[in-house]
């Protein structure tokens, strides 16, 4: 229920050069290809940061734009995932505090009651399953972890990125990227489990029906 899934595949290195190499010359349908290359693996990173669908396509937009702009400062165009994704990343951040300023100013709780979704890719046949009332425990579960933990858990849940690769996008050491995933899992276990949500109480389900 909780696993952390494999990254996906990074689009073949030779093809992304190439395309660099003519969205460096003004090429606008090449840096389109790009963008929408790595725009599944974007929108969930940014949805791990804001938490809504709506904000999370804002700041990929926002940051397509800005990898426009900057894309000469790409040193390595192998690299451009990464690069990119630390864009995205950074915009998200700068769309939830702003978010968050705009709900404290007007007296909103910035901690409602809206379903999280999950960056996540199709649902397993598993994960249907998932009764609603398990799928809202979980989110307000993953909702009140302190930020640290989270965002560490949802980059990993979504199956983009690896521990590298997070350590790079939050600034902190591999070792605790691992430390703060475990962390955060276990504190959803215990308390899905304080909730009646464990496994000795899906066991007793099973034997009911």
């Amino acid at each position: 229920m909780l696993m952390v899934v494999p990254a996906e595949p990074e689009a073949l290195t030779p093809e992304v050069v190439r395309l660099v190499a003519l969205a460096r010359t003004g090429d606008r349908a090449a840096f389109g290809r790009l963008i929408e290359d790595h725009l599944t693996a974007a929108r969930r990173l940014a949805l791990a940061a804001v938490g809504q669908p709506m904000d999370a396509d804002e700041a990929v937009q926002e940051a397509s734009v800005a990898a426009w702009t900057r894309l000469g400062s790409l040193q390595d165009p192998a690299a451009f995932r990464g690069w990119f994704m630390r864009i995205v990343w950074r915009k998200a951040i700068d769309r939830r505090r702003s978010v968050r300023t705009w709900l404290d100013r007007f007296g909103v709780s910035s901690s409602d009651d809206r379903p999280l979704e999950f960056p996540a890719a199709d649902p397993s046949p598993d994960a249907v399953l998932i009764s609603r009332e398990l799928a809202l425990a979980i989110a307000q579960v993953v909702r009140a972890l302190p930020k640290k933990l989270r965002d560490p858990f949802l980059l990993a849940a979504s199956g983009d990125h690896r521990y590298e690769e997070i350590a790079l996008l939050l600034g902190i050491p591999i070792g605790t990227v691992k430390w703060r995933i475990s962390e955060a899992r276990r504190l959803i276990r215990l308390k899905l489990d304080r909730l009646g949500h464990g496994p000795q109480t899906d066991q007793g389900h099973r034997r009911h029906r």
